[in-house]
């Protein structure tokens, strides 16, 4: 046994790796790294060093991109001088990148690295041809078992069975089939919801308001919903994911492979196609009734529904909280669920809310001039309120324009690129562009075949039309004629306990009619100084 001369200590760390890697376990507890360092200790011990530090690691030292920060750190420490030797299981717990991880060290004179279960000591001239060809032999072995695990993989993947944790409302039957699971129900409703128009934050507040909670027990979040709408997975598909997205597997043959298990019902591929459509922008959102709404009777529903938004958790249009109805108020929506996410959550009476609401639009829509930007979109939207069947026409026809834009875009990219490369590309890419011009041309005729002029808005503009108009109309008529104008209202807290609520409580977030853009200032003239003509 080796004894350290009197008065000098040796230092040496002992490194610790497990690669398959044991989730919600403090790596000090996993049982084999217990074991390694049961022997590491003995080793010290044996040989006459004092254990400085102990490092340990819980993942693959072979994938790309994994980060091994104890690793670096060990062998940081032994090339800088801290510790005197470094201590492994074996070659294959070191690394598995190949020679170059162990001639760092083996360049460098007097530093110790040992493997214990192989017998390999750096301190042995001998040994050095027998580590660098450890190294190797595990750097190879870990490349064809990598390549072996892939090929299964996607043969398994062929197969249609699912190999990671199952998504939000499934579950892995014996056979690697996908069913339904206790949240279904929850999957189906964001689906169908998102079909009749909703956005993903209402949708999200929806659920947490009925008791639907996320998989780590907090409310629902609208990201949550929107990667749920975008997962092919939900229509029977297997998927892969790329860049943390979500997208459709295709096998050898470019056929999409079926991951569901023989009789489970998918999302229905026309409620996938309606939401998608309105994801892009092709369809009009539409807040229809759902099926149970229509059979059950109609609740009134106050006009400014959807327009009204807590002024205390800022105005941000990615970051405000909505202001909902709590009994008889408008109070934050936060705070109606019972969070408390919202710095400053107001309330205030639905009827005076909405009195003094409509109050404001009508004197905006009867005293602005035609040529204000609010009135011009008034003018557009009121288009689709009076007559909605020609509204939609235009908008299929806008929507139409959008996606021949689109392709000559993508054609510009994909030739700056390089796709299209000498004489014959040359040829092909002006053919192409040519057709994809000729399409965006055909839309736009398209749609000025079906484009209307300016509404008539004088109804609006006229004080006592106006009012018969609106007192003429259900809750639901009153909100459409609110959103004729306007986008949002911020609710802002009482000064005082019991104050009344007035107009300056409400700041109101105006409609600007499509692709409008405020006017440039003028610069100002520079006057002459004194003694300048």
């Amino acid at each position: 046994m080796a004894r350290k001369p009197a008065g000098i200590v040796r230092y040496v760390d002992l490194l610790l790796r497990k690669s398959q890697v044991v989730r919600h376990t403090a790596a000090r507890d996993i049982l084999s790294l217990k074991a390694q360092e049961t022997r590491g200790r003995a080793w010290a011990k044996r040989n006459g060093y004092v254990i400085r530090r102990i490092f340990r690691e819980n993942l693959s030292a072979y994938k790309k991109g994994v980060k091994r920060p104890e690793f670096e750190a060990a062998v940081h420490a032994l090339l800088e001088g801290d510790s005197d030797c470094l201590w492994v299981y074996d070659s294959s717990r070191y690394s598995r990148q190949g020679a170059g991880d162990v001639l760092k060290i083996l360049d460098v004179p007097g530093k110790r690295l040992v493997f214990d279960l192989d017998r390999l000591d750096t301190d042995v001239e001998a040994d050095r041809s027998r580590i660098i060809g450890k190294a190797e032999d595990a750097r190879e072995y870990s490349r064809v078992l990598s390549e072996k695990v892939r090929e299964t993989k996607a043969t398994q993947r062929d197969e249609g069975k699912w190999l990671a944790m199952p998504p939000l409302g499934l579950k892995v039957t014996k056979k690697r089939k996908l069913k339904h699971g206790k949240l279904w129900p929850m999957i189906e409703r964001i689906h169908r919801e998102a079909a009749e128009g909703l956005s993903n934050r209402k949708i999200a507040l929806g659920l947490t308001a009925d008791g639907f909670r996320a998989t780590r027990g907090g409310p629902v979040r609208s990201n949550t919903v929107g990667k749920i709408l975008r997962n092919p997975v939900y229509l029977g598909w297997q998927v892969v994911t790329v860049n943390g997205h979500h997208q459709l597997y295709l096998n050898a043959k470019g056929k999409p492979v079926r991951v569901f298990a023989k009789g489970v019902e998918t999302i229905p591929q026309e409620v996938w196609d309606k939401h998608r459509k309105i994801a892009a922008k092709i369809d009009r959102r539409k807040n229809l009734p759902t099926v149970k709404e229509q059979e059950e009777k109609p609740v009134e529903r106050s006009p400014a529904s959807g327009l009204m938004y807590c002024d205390g958790g800022g105005r941000d249009p990615k970051k405000h909280h909505n202001a909902t109805i709590h009994g008889s108020s408008f109070r934050c929506g936060p705070l109606n669920l019972g969070l408390t996410t919202c710095p400053d959550p107001v309330s205030g009476m639905r009827t005076t809310v909405e009195r003094v609401l409509a109050e404001e639009w009508r004197k905006k829509v009867t005293t602005s001039s035609p040529l204000d930007p609010v009135m011009m979109a008034v003018a557009e939207n009121w288009v689709a309120l009076a007559n909605p069947e020609e509204s939609q026409k235009e908008s299929d026809a806008r929507g139409q324009i959008k996606l021949a834009e689109e392709a000559v875009a993508k054609l510009d990219r994909l030739n700056a690129g390089g796709a299209y490369t000498g004489r014959d590309g040359e040829a092909t890419f002006i053919k192409l562009r040519r057709s994809a011009v000729e399409d965006v041309e055909s839309a736009r005729e398209e749609w000025q075949a079906v484009a209307k002029p300016m509404a008539d808005i004088s109804v609006l503009r006229d004080p006592e039309r106006c009012l018969k108009l609106w007192e003429s109309g259900d809750a639901h008529y009153r909100g459409q004629l609110l959103r004729l104008a306007i986008e949002r209202v911020y609710l802002k807290k009482a000064p005082y306990q019991g104050a009344r609520l007035k107009a300056d409580r409400l700041v109101i977030v105006w409609k600007k009619p499509r692709g409008w853009e405020p006017p440039k200032k003028k610069e100002k003239e520079e006057t002459p100084g004194a003694g300048e003509s």
